[in-house]
């Protein structure tokens, strides 16, 4: 044997003892991208961190979308050699303003949100699109999918008292409009067809308490009404506890109490956050993505909505 062979033999033998990442050599990064922060934000993303290991880059991304702070966890991304990224996004609905915006912020849609525009007051603006290298692939957010309803059915039952089985109610925020408002029945009433399944579980309804809107102004209070007539009907079936559909408690549960003064009620104060079972959700999303083909960015610095849009 020559020298030259011997030490290809070597470097050979020792690159294949190294240990490898699943995903390539920091071929790939993840970006989760979500609307809450704070500590029940900081714990998933450090349960996430641990599962992907060392050899995968992870930026967070929380708050109102903008694109200077995507942006600038796109470049640290780049920065630890990440050649594609999987944009994970921890929203609770499957169809939402966020989601739209997120799309074309991504460079992933056209224009932008004109529902997300509207309610920041920028219909009249460009929003930038993030620059990146690196090809990206955009996951589904949480909508519908059975690890929310593993959360779901682990608060339900921490805390339940002894006795007959209990009801949930899983409580959410409603939409204005009618569009996005049945979306979000429909992942609402997913996760409660699951927990209806239950054994543990006298049964499982829903309710989207609906904000106030330009066409009427009356909706916030006219879904309390109905909410609360319902609730009383179901306290006299037997007992009851309700579930918040949110990430993070950042006020709303409060209002909501304030709504459902019933001492016949049993409440849960958390929200799906934190929580490893949406660690594990978030790893295998990005892992699933990491074989899809690049999405198809539009490559353009911007785009303003069309007059006609501004105005609707």
């Amino acid at each position: 044997m020559t020298w030259g062979t011997l030490l290809v033999a070597v470097f050979a033998s020792a690159a294949a003892a190294a240990p490898s990442s699943p995903w390539g050599e920091k071929a790939y990064g993840v970006l989760l991208v979500g609307p809450d922060g704070g500590q029940d934000w900081k714990v998933l993303t450090d349960l996430v961190r641990k599962r992907l290991g060392k050899d995968v880059p992870l930026e967070a991304f929380t708050g109102p979308l903008e694109s200077r702070g995507l942006q600038k966890a796109l470049d640290r991304l780049q920065t630890a050699r990440a050649k594609k990224v999987c944009v994970v996004p921890v929203f609770l609905h499957s169809a939402s303003m966020e989601l739209e915006q997120l799309r074309y912020t991504l460079g992933l849609e056209k224009l932008p949100s004109r529902p997300f525009m509207e309610t920041w007051g920028m219909t009249g603006r460009v929003v930038a699109r993030v620059k990146t290298k690196a090809a990206l692939v955009l996951t589904k957010p949480l909508g519908a999918d059975p690890a929310v309803s593993d959360v779901l059915l682990e608060r339900a039952l921490d805390g339940r008292r002894r006795g007959k089985k209990e009801t949930v109610l899983l409580l959410g925020a409603g939409a204005e409009t009618d569009d996005e408002n049945a979306a979000r029945q429909a992942d609402l009433e997913a996760q409660a067809e699951r927990l209806d399944a239950s054994k543990e579980l006298a049964g499982a309804s829903v309710w989207l308490l609906r904000p106030d809107s330009k066409d009427r102004p009356r909706q916030r209070a006219d879904s309390e009404k109905a909410l609360q007539g319902f609730v009383r009907g179901q306290t006299r079936a037997g007992p009851l506890v309700v579930v918040p559909y949110l990430l993070s408690e950042d006020g709303t549960l409060r209002q909501w109490r304030r709504v459902l003064e019933n001492p016949f009620l049993r409440w849960q104060a958390k929200g799906l956050l934190p929580s490893d079972r949406l660690a594990r959700w978030a790893v295998e999303r990005a892992q699933a993505a990491r074989g899809e083909a690049d999405q198809v960015r539009f490559k353009d610095a911007g785009q303003a909505l069309p007059p006609q849009e501004r105005k609707r």
